[in-house]
């Protein structure tokens, strides 16, 4: 049973947090589209993943601010 794209794009974001210094949203969004054009660039990888990565990317770049990303790099490692 596939996953629904939204999860995938969740735990994508999760992962892009959890190894990025948050120290400006840029440093965030440079390394959410190296990840999102190495996926892209890798013709094994399925349909429902690329989206996912171009959604993330678009999430983090749209959606998410500053503030939001830290806290919720705050909330993942357990320092609320």
């Amino acid at each position: 049973m596939a996953k629904n794209p939204n999860v995938y794009k969740f735990e994508i974001i999760e992962r892009i947090i959890k190894e990025v210094d948050i120290t400006t949203k840029e440093d965030v969004l440079a390394f959410a589209k190296k990840v999102r054009d190495i996926a892209l660039e890798k013709p094994n990888v399925r349909e429902e993943i690329r989206n996912a990565f171009k959604n993330a990317y678009r999430e983090i770049d749209e959606e998410l601010t500053l503030a939001n990303l830290k806290e919720i790099k705050k909330i993942i490692s357990g320092n609320n």
